[in-house]
């Protein structure tokens, strides 16, 4: 099975997922990254050069994308590498224990450029990969997508508006637009169309 429609995923949506490789010594890696459903069996995602699962997937060819919502893995895979017994073997690739499912991507084609974003100018590898197996954990399973947070944080801050005034009121101006972009960036068609509503009422708290 292939398919990613049977793990919730949904084709042009970003999801915030755990990739694990396997390092020169054989040994489990893990990185958050997030992973861009091209269609209902190919994966894209965006590395930054130079970081231990570039050079992985470079080496390997392919690599495992696990779906889970574990904050202490998310944590951990950021700062450095979760503890080796966090980590399980299948058919000699690894994933990680807690996950609700996981699947294996195979390296269909693989580029280095440069990007420009808010951040400066960096290099990125951008990995087009097909999905070969898909192995669920759990009978539910939930992709996790940051749009539907920040729109639940937008929410927040729009019923506090009334409370709010000078720096405070010009902060949550700010953090609304930052939310407005990245549910634009990772979340699907109801995702955008609820931002807007959200955007509608909030423009009724134009600064002075």
């Amino acid at each position: 099975m292939s398919d990613l429609a049977s793990i919730g995923m949904e084709r042009g949506m970003l999801y915030e997922t755990i990739l694990t490789t396997r390092n020169p010594d054989g040994k489990p890696n893990a990185a958050p990254i997030g992973v861009i459903c091209k269609d209902m069996d190919e994966v894209v995602v965006y590395l930054h050069e130079g970081s231990r699962t570039v050079k992985n997937i470079k080496k390997e060819g392919e690599f495992v994308v696990n779906i889970l919502k574990d904050p202490l893995i998310f944590v951990e895979s950021t700062l450095g590498n979760p503890p080796a017994d966090n980590f399980a073997e299948y058919k000699d690739n690894f994933y990680i224990k807690t996950t609700e499912a996981f699947f294996k991507a195979k390296v269909n084609h693989l580029r280095d450029v440069e990007r420009k974003d808010q951040f400066g100018v960096s290099r990125t590898t951008i990995v087009r990969a097909g999905v070969e197996e898909i192995v669920k954990k759990k009978d539910q399973v939930e992709p996790l997508n940051r749009a539907i947070y920040g729109i639940i944080e937008a929410l927040v801050y729009l019923t506090r508006m009334d409370l709010v005034s000078g720096d405070t009121e010009r902060l949550y101006h700010h953090r609304i637009r930052e939310i407005s972009r990245i549910v634009n960036k990772v979340g699907g068609p109801e995702h955008k169309k609820a931002m807007k509503r959200v955007l509608e009422a909030f423009s009724e708290y134009s600064l002075e």
